[in-house]
């Protein structure tokens, strides 16, 4: 019964955080978002009011996807605040890197797993290069080991820059 208590107090930080926050993005900061259903979504920003995230795709053949869109276009957006959660336990990267990591993912389809492989995990490897999901966790779930190592592979392109780091990578990118 304890660990349903825990669960709980989890979802009511969520929720509480976005209601009494009201800090100024700054690029490569995470954005949380209350959505309409009882879940939080995650972005990066990168300025100008645009974040890039990964989730539903209302257009387009592939229905999961890295998106870049104004903050005030995501759709079942209730509320957006700044939350970098996991500052006090990472160190993050430089927010130039961060951005640029995230803008590299736009377009990109990966495969989509509510509580395994989520926009929280996308946005903390940006940020933090940890994927990392309070959501997820509190149900014991993990992130997917693809998803991350397909992710990381993609970013390999942006973070490395030479051959030589890029043949670190044993599987191609298709």
């Amino acid at each position: 019964m304890e660990s349903f208590w825990n669960v709980v107090a989890g979802i009511k930080q969520d929720i509480e955080h976005i209601f009494q926050k009201g800090d100024t993005p700054k690029p490569g900061d995470m954005i949380q978002f209350q959505m309409v259903l009882p879940f939080q979504h995650w972005g990066i920003y990168i300025g100008n009011g645009e974040i890039v995230h990964f989730g539903f795709s209302f257009s387009g053949a592939f229905p999961y996807m890295i998106r870049r869109e104004k903050i005030k276009d995501v759709i079942g957006a209730v509320k957006s605040v700044v939350w970098n959660k996991f500052d006090h336990k990472y160190p993050p990267l430089d927010p130039t890197r961060v951005v640029k990591r995230a803008l590299h993912m736009v377009n990109k389809v990966l495969n989509f797993n509510f509580v395994t492989a989520n926009c929280e995990h996308f946005a903390t490897l940006m940020r933090y290069d940890k994927a990392l999901s309070d959501q997820a966790e509190r149900f014991n779930f993990t992130v997917d080991q693809d998803f991350e190592e397909e992710i990381r592979r993609r970013l390999a392109e942006v973070d490395c820059g030479s051959e030589e780091c890029l043949s670190t990578f044993q599987r191609k990118i298709p």
